[in-house]
């Protein structure tokens, strides 16, 4: 927390570089919007990923890498409802997640 002084200070600065350059004031202002851009790709990977260790772990006869890759596989699925829920699509379970 600043104090009060610091404050006036601050929005004095503020005012400052808004009078100078109101361009850069505002892009300055306003912070870009890429976090949630960037993990949507995550649950798909997910899945495929525990796609491929469920394969392995039938292939090998490991009930630690199946049900490891299960819960992956139930993640990437939660994942991808959860996306879809977020986009607005309505929740209809006779179209598939992709």
């Amino acid at each position: 927390m600043l104090n009060q002084n610091d404050r006036r200070r601050l929005e004095a600065i503020e005012r400052q570089l808004r009078d100078d350059d109101p361009e850069f004031a505002r892009r300055f202002s306003q912070w870009p919007d890429d976090g949630p851009r960037r993990w949507r790709s995550w649950p798909a990977l997910v899945l495929a990923l525990s796609g491929l260790g469920l394969l392995l772990a039938l292939a090998v006869l490991s009930p630690a890498l199946f049900l490891l890759s299960a819960g992956g596989m139930t993640a990437g699925w939660v994942g991808l409802a959860r996306r879809r829920r977020e986009d607005g699509d309505p929740p209809d379970n006779s179209a598939p997640l992709w």
